[in-house]
């Protein structure tokens, strides 16, 4: 995991209103009072998960997790464009991979507006690909698409699949910057592995506080061994003066 001093002055108000919350036993639910924006530039990012897909059929979330405690569930809006961000931490004593994600975001009156709960997501959207013992990680869903006001999320952890192999990619040369007046985090990610990796996620949060104020999440196509890999990250939010944490999960074989 890196960490990285956010101090990019601002462009434009990004008004947020978060709830700091925690939580166990794989299970979460709260109400929020979202956040508002006058950013209009990165709309068109959002309507990236109109065209991710990956996984076959609709999430499989199976029994609750107990074994996962969720923390810091955070929704944030800037710019046209609405995230889910969280805290996980494993709680066995044994590493779980692939552990499936369910995420719903409420309006008015509790009604649904946006799930992962479908087919043709990317699977960075519906899965922590590991969670390793008493070792937190951050995930990041980015691509909410939601037409109302969002008041509230549900969040569901389900059983991961049995550890085989894992990849060993570490993340280095992380920058802030602006890029259209939108806070963009630029880095490098590495496969130490001998063998090629593909949709390698790579998740950042801004922390103020010990509140997450931004987040955002890229993916990695393909890693060749030992060659570095650009990769840019959109916040969702606005991360200046926080403290930036960023993570890449390895593939789980």
């Amino acid at each position: 995991m890196s960490t990285l001093r956010g101090a990019a002055p601002a462009t434009g108000q990004v008004r947020t209103r978060l709830a700091l919350v925690v939580a166990s036993c794989g299970m979460m639910t709260v109400a929020l009072s979202g956040c508002e924006t006058t950013e209009q530039e990165s709309a068109k990012i959002g309507r990236e998960g109109q065209r991710l897909v990956a996984s076959q059929g609709s999430l499989e979330l199976g029994a609750v997790n107990r074994s996962v405690r969720v923390a810091d569930v955070t929704l944030l809006t800037s710019a046209g464009r609405t995230a889910v961000a969280m805290r996980l931490t494993g709680t066995s004593t044994r590493p779980q991979a692939n552990v499936p994600v369910l995420v719903s975001v409420t309006g008015a009156h509790g009604r649904v507006l946006y799930s992962n709960d479908t087919g043709g997501l990317e699977p960075s959207l519906q899965h922590v690909a590991l969670l390793r013992p008493g070792q937190e990680e951050w995930w990041v869903n980015d691509q909410v698409l939601a037409s109302q006001t969002a008041t509230g999320v549900s969040v569901r952890v389900g059983t991961g699949a049995r550890l085989a192999s894992i990849a060993d990619v570490a993340v280095g040369g992380v920058s802030l910057s602006h890029q259209a007046g939108l806070p963009v985090l630029t880095g490098t990610i590495v496969n130490r592995s001998i063998r090629l990796e593909s949709k390698v996620p790579v998740f950042a949060v801004a922390l103020r506080d010990g509140r997450i104020i931004a987040a955002g999440r890229a993916v990695a196509e393909s890693l060749p061994p030992r060659t570095p890999t650009r990769f840019q990250i959109f916040f969702v939010g606005n991360p200046t003066g926080g403290s930036i944490k960023v993570i890449a999960l390895p593939t789980v074989g």
